[in-house]
């Protein structure tokens, strides 16, 4: 805006000469105020004057001071007040205690089913219950086949003490018709032995013998005694020619001495002419027969006395061999009945196997008896229910259903690992039911109760290493219109999210943070 004069007001100076003026002429109006209105009305024609205008200096002070002190109470109010720092997390509500998997404890068909998906049961309400007609046959087949593998095992341990095996047609045994033969085998052995006993000892009183083998152990012992007589009889005989061998040896000897002496007498008087030569001669023909009486009769001693000796080795023979051909015969039945004690003992251990296979078998049929009825291990909700209907097939290696115990709630959530600096358990949590919108239905108060003292990994579906934590939540419902329409109950498996509440910060060291966050990162330009 121009001057008057024409000039432009660039200076301060100026402008305070124009408002002085402003103010004379506004001091000066009393005295001509119709000089004034006449000449300006008279220059209005001649020129336009600008007027600057000026604001009251107090109003700008005001202004300048209300600013100072809304920056200093911010200022003062920034470093005086506080407000909450909390840890957002995520997760979900799971039960307080582990969820029960309900298993069959024997496999077995479903007749009935008494719950239903959802619904609430105490502990011990039964769920379902099973089909025990086949259980029960199988019981009692299982019964009735051990029974008779103990009586067949007993039948076998008495055979092996020496029982009849007779016995098995009176005790009604099913044993196979080669053990029976076998049985009766060993026991036919048994009791040859003890004939072949009795005949080494001579015992012909037949104890412990039927009376065909009586008999027949009186006629092995007449011909044993009978052979051995006949070799003694022999021997007797030989020793009486023995005898009488010995005894014309010994006349023989006496009469060639008696014929020698005889001839050394005689043989002077025939030199001398004394005594007949021819008698002489004789007489020296009867040393010659003397002589060969005693040759005779010295081999014929020696030949009887050979002859005895053999009859003799043949007695012993006749004795020896019985009783080795006995001894062999009942080696080889040792032989044999230990070859059917082995086959029988294997038989017996093999039942007792099948018996024990048996008895566990018993037992797993006790147990579907006694577990006809599935109880509730706790009480809760049902849930995943498998059997749906009667018919169902189930075994004892998949849960037939599940149930969420009625111990209450928790929130578990996971925990950034930079965020888990400052918390700790016993800290307050908000939290946040996803289900219900915090606007409307507000938040769940809670308190930390655990952290996990070690990082998970990342995985699928968290791309980030976490601490999983636990929150006691006071609540176990929400409230719908301040309660006016009832309290919803809260599930396992919703999803929350929550707040951690860490610390009370003040305003200024949030910002402050932010400053040196910003000035930190100046240092990285390049």
């Amino acid at each position: 805006m121009n001057n008057p004069n024409g000039s432009q007001p660039n200076s301060s100076g100026a402008v305070r000469n124009n408002n002085r003026n402003l103010v004379n002429d506004s001091g000066n109006n009393n005295n001509g105020n119709g000089r004034r209105s006449n000449r300006s009305l008279g220059k209005a024609d001649d020129f336009d004057q600008s007027v600057i205008l000026q604001q009251s200096p107090v109003f700008s002070r005001a202004i300048v001071w209300a600013i100072v002190g809304v920056t200093t109470v911010t200022i003062i109010w920034a470093c005086v007040a506080k407000i909450e720092e909390a840890i957002p997390a995520q997760g979900k509500l799971e039960p307080q205690g582990a969820v029960k998997e309900v298993q069959a404890p024997v496999a077995g068909v479903v007749k009935t089913i008494d719950v239903k998906e959802g619904e609430h049961v105490e502990a011990g309400d039964r769920l379902l219950t099973f089909d025990q007609t086949a259980a029960e046959a199988q019981f009692q087949s299982l019964q009735k086949i051990r029974e008779s593998l103990l009586q067949e095992n007993q039948f076998y341990t008495n055979q092996l003490n020496g029982a009849n095996p007779r016995l098995v047609g009176q005790i009604q045994l099913r044993v196979p018709p080669e053990i029976i033969s076998l049985t009766e085998n060993r026991a036919s052995l048994i009791a040859e032995n003890r004939l072949y006993q009795a005949q080494l000892e001579g015992d012909i009183s037949g104890v412990g013998l039927n009376p065909e083998q009586q008999l027949r152990l009186q006629s092995i012992v007449a011909e044993r005694r009978s052979r051995v007589a006949t070799a003694q009889l022999e021997v007797e005989q030989l020793s009486k020619q023995l005898s009488q061998t010995t005894v014309q040896l010994a006349n023989a000897r006496n009469i060639l001495s008696v014929n020698q002496e005889i001839v050394r007498n005689i043989e002077p008087l025939v030199q001398e002419g004394g005594f007949a030569r021819l008698q002489f001669l004789k007489q020296k023909q009867e040393v010659t027969s003397s002589q060969a009486d005693v040759i005779r009769f010295t081999q014929e001693e020696q030949r009887l006395t050979l002859a005895i000796e053999q009859a003799r080795e043949k007695l012993q023979n006749t004795i020896s061999l019985s009783d080795t051909d006995v001894q062999a015969k009942m080696s080889g039945n040792e032989q044999r009945i230990s070859e059917i004690n082995s086959q029988i003992t294997k038989i017996i251990v093999e039942n007792k196997k099948k018996i024990r296979e048996i008895d566990s078998q018993i037992s797993q049929a006790k147990l579907t008896l006694k577990y006809q009825d599935l109880v509730s291990p706790v009480s809760g909700t049902v849930f995943d229910l498998k059997a749906k209907g009667t018919g169902f097939v189930a075994n004892t290696s998949e849960p037939i259903l599940k149930i969420v115990p009625d111990e209450g709630l928790i929130a578990k959530v996971f925990i950034t690992n930079r965020d888990i600096g400052f918390l700790k358990p016993g800290m307050d949590v908000d939290v946040r039911v996803d289900s219900f919108p915090y606007s409307e239905f507000g938040d769940i108060k809670g308190k930390l109760v655990r952290i996990g003292s070690d990082a998970l990994p990342p995985d699928q579906i968290y791309q980030f290493y976490r601490f999983p934590a636990e929150i006691k939540i006071e609540k176990q419902s929400i409230s719908v219109n301040n309660g006016q329409l009832g309290e919803v109950a809260l599930q396992s498996g919703m999803s929350v999210s929550v707040n951690i509440k860490v610390r009370n910060r003040t305003v200024m060291s949030i910002f402050s943070d932010l400053f040196v966050k910003k000035l930190d990162s100046l240092k990285n330009v390049r």
